[in-house]
This record gives structure tokens, sequence and C-alpha cells, in this order.
């Protein structure tokens, strides 16, 4: 946005706002029990509603919402996993609060897998199992001490490995953590290749390269017939274009309809208060009203787009520019005709790319969790277990994330991935009994029958629903039996 100050005086401007909200954010108040800890409170919820999941997961054992439970308590360790990776935190921990904040974190994750053979078993649990998660969840909070932790019967195997998990969280709390890693592996350069030059890698980047080119060559077209009046923000378009094309704003017709909708209300609120509010005070109160308003206004699309637009059309107007709500009204508009239409063009996502690479780094996250539970099970790497588990819980969730942003789209786009959630639902039931394994594992050195022929059953289900859904000349992919 061109302004008529020097460069410096506009960087020091930036510097100013920068340290305005550096020291609102130390002088707010804070749910910290000590000195020092402000930093990490949105962590330490992180990690506090790992706990609480474990002890809903716990709670629901043997019902109808354990597996909604167990899912649940996946998007709570992907939720504190992120937190605690950055990017306050650094994924090496080096003081003491964030040392500690590790410590928790890992110390629930055997709890987690004892939990989850738990629901897996299909039996309900004393209530007094679910108690101990919970006084650690406020602990983590609160800063305070654990107190006396209920200890479950050990009366199975899974209840067992509950006990141990209490009492090796018992002393972590106690204690100030070993600053060790996080339990997650670190990806390979050709993995990260796979991913950008894949099936979903491509599909995602064709339809960003086409709406940019489409809409940047309109762009240049509307400024060359000076329909752009007496401002010069041409590239409005082939940004709104770029940014609806996100994979992460939900299905491509909805934002679509949501950003144009919002828009449109955004320009419109903003062309009535730029009549009636005096200038150029009344447009900052726009700007403070609107800048409140976004923490709310992010539980829509739509409504974050409306105070968006309010906001950046306030800002340039500020900045002595002629109002451009109208114009802005049309360069959306037109933004969303051309995603709608090159985003549903036949060559693209016809074959449903970006689920299938999700699903297929899913089975193969199982895969190698499989195998390693069965195979290496003598070696008592627990760290490496525990890392490789939530590698498999992860690429999971991320596949049902990208199946359920597919079965939503328009039906040109949905009907390429049918089939897919059922493929999702037998790769989460094998990876908990993969997690179940691994307790009988510890805990006897042996599998029971029930243990093997459930996996032998699940792999045959995996390979049949991956037949019915794979691609006409798609590479037969699925998880190997391990002997």
């Amino acid at each position: 946005m061109p302004l008529p100050e020097p460069g410096w005086q506009r960087a020091l401007f930036y510097l100013v706002g920068a340290g305005w909200l550096l020291a609102l954010r130390l002088a707010l108040p804070t749910t910290a029990p000590t000195a020092g800890d402000y930093r990490f409170d949105g962590e330490r919820d992180a990690v506090g509603a790992v706990y609480d999941a474990i002890a809903g997961l716990l709670a629901a054992a043997g019902g109808p919402d354990a597996t909604a439970r167990r899912v649940a308590l996946t998007a709570a360790l992907d939720h504190a996993q992120d937190a605690l990776a950055g990017p306050r935190l650094r994924r090496y921990a080096s003081s003491g609060a964030e040392r500690r904040l590790h410590a928790r974190y890992a110390a629930a994750l055997p709890l987690a897998e004892a939990a989850t053979a738990l629901a897996w078993a299909g039996e309900a649990v004393p209530a007094r199992a679910a108690e101990g998660p919970r006084l650690l969840a406020v602990a983590v909070r609160t800063g305070a001490h654990t107190g006396p932790l209920p200890a479950p019967a050990r009366s199975a195997p899974a209840l067992r490995a509950l006990d141990d998990a209490l009492l090796h969280a018992a002393a972590a709390f106690d204690g100030g953590g070993t600053g060790k890693a996080l339990h997650t592996r670190r990806r390979t350069a050709l993995s990260v290749a796979r991913t950008a030059f894949g099936a979903g890698g491509r599909e995602y980047g064709l339809r960003v390269a086409l709406c940019f080119g489409a809409s940047a060559a309109v762009a240049q077209g509307l400024l060359h017939a000076q329909w752009y009046g007496n401002h010069s923000h041409w590239y409005w378009l082939p940004a709104t274009a770029v940014f609806l094309v996100k994979p992460d704003l939900g299905p491509l017709a909805s934002r679509v309809l949501c950003r144009a909708a919002g828009t449109v209300l955004g320009a419109v609120v903003f062309a009535g208060l730029a009549l009636l509010l005096p200038q150029p005070a009344g447009l900052v109160a726009v700007v403070a009203v609107c800048g409140a308003l976004i923490p709310v206004a992010t539980r829509h699309f739509a409504a974050q787009t409306a105070v968006v637009t309010v906001l950046v059309l306030a800002l340039v107007m500020v900045a002595g520019e002629p109002p451009a709500a109208w114009s802005r009204i049309g360069e959306t508009l037109l933004a969303c005709a051309i995603v709608l239409l090159v985003g549903h063009l036949p060559a693209i996502g016809q074959r449903g790319g970006t689920v299938r690479a999700r699903l297929t780094r899913a089975v193969e996250a199982a895969d190698v969790y499989l195998t390693h539970v069965l195979n290496d099970a003598t070696t008592d790497d627990r760290p490496g277990r525990w890392a490789l588990r939530r590698e498999a819980y992860r690429a999971l969730a991320e596949a049902r994330a990208a199946i359920d942003l597919a079965a939503a789209e328009l039906p040109a786009l949905a009907r390429h991935t049918e089939g897919t959630g059922e493929v999702a639902a037998t790769l989460g039931r094998l990876v908990d009994t993969t997690t179940a394994c691994a307790v009988q594992l510890d805990d006897s050195g042996r599998l029971t029958p029930r243990h093997t022929e459930r996996i032998a059953e699940l792999l045959d289900e995996l390979a049949e629903r991956q037949g019915r859904t794979r691609p006409r000349g798609g590479q037969r992919r699925g998880v190997a039996v391990p002997v």
C-alpha cells in the first residue's frame, strides 16, 4: 500500500506497533502460577487438554462414544505436539519451563496408549481410572502438585499399563523434566519431495497455477482498460483467487460462496460507515473495532471475510486513497467465478489425488507401526514406538480431514473419493488394535488369539476396501503382513 511517509519512518512505525503488541502481551493478566511462565500459558493448556482427553476416553470405554473420544484424543495430541514444536517453543527444550512441558507431554503418551487399549477391549473401566488423568490436567494448567493419584485395579494388561503410566507421570510431574526432544520423527527430503510432487501436490499446484494465471491475465486486461479507475490495486484479483484455492478453508464451492457473500456484506457496511463517520478519526475507530472482532469472526469464513474487508478498505482510505468498496466487490466476484470455473475443470481432482495421497501416507505409517510392534517388540524401544504411534494416528487424522473435505465438495469432485471413508475407518481400527497388541506384548510378551485374529481380519478387510476404491491403473498398495 503506497504511503506518503519515507521508508525509514514507515519501518519505525511498524516497530512501534510491534513493541506495543509485545507490551500488551507482557502486561495482560495471566493464569500462570509463577512468574515467567506467562509465555507458555497456551502450550500448558494444550498439554492439559491431552490429559482431559485421556480421562474422557477412559470414561467412555465400553460405550458407544469410545471411538469419538479416541479421535478427540488424537486431535488433542496433535494440537499439543504442534504447540510444543513452535513457534514460541523450540523442538529441543532449553529453559526449565520448556523442559517441564516436554516432560509432561511425554508422560501423557503411555497413558494415551493404555487408554486406547482399554477402549479397544470394549469393556467399561472403573470410574476411578479417569480421576488420575483429570488431576494431572489440573496440575499442568495450574502448576500445583498432583497430590495422591488414585490407582486403578491391576486386573488386566491395559489396567496394569495404565497404573504404570500414572506412576511414570507422577515422577515426571515431580521432577523438572529432561528437556529431550518431542517424540516425533523428522521427515526426510525424499518424503517431502513425494508430498510436493505426488498426486496431491500436483493437483494443488495445477489448481493454483491455473487460477493465478487466469486471474492475473484478467486483472492486467482490466488495468489497461482503465476499469480500476483512480486506484491501481490490480493485484487484489489474483491474490483473492490464490487465497480461495487454499485447501484448509473448507470445500471449494462453499468457501467461494462465503467469500463472495462476506465481501459484498463488508463492502456495503464500509460504504455506509464511510458516509456517516468523520474522517479520519471514524475510520481509525473502524479499524480498532474490526481488529477486536477478528477472533470472534474466525468461527465462520463469511463473517471473517466481512470483517477483514471492512478493515482493509478502512486502511486503504486512511492512507489517503480513494474509496474502493464497489471495485472490491467486482474483483472478488470475478475471482470467485474464476476459481469456481478452474477449480472444477475435469482435469483437476478427477482421481482424488489429495485424498489418495493422504490415505496412502496413513497406510504406510500404519504399516511401519504394525511392523515395529509385531517384529521389534524385543527391542523395548518404547519412545520409538510412541513416535511411530503418533505418526500413524496423525497421518490417519489428516487423511480423515481430507476425506471429509472432499465429501463436502460438489458431486463432480466428491464422486472420485467414494469409499475412502470406509478405508480410513478400517485403518483406524487396525491402528487401535496395534496399540492394544503393544500393551499386551509389554505385559506378557505374547499375543492372545483375539489379538492375532483381529489383526488378520483387519488386514484382509483393508486390502479388500483398498481394491474397491483404487482408481483404474493405480498401483496396488496395502499394509504388509509382518511375520
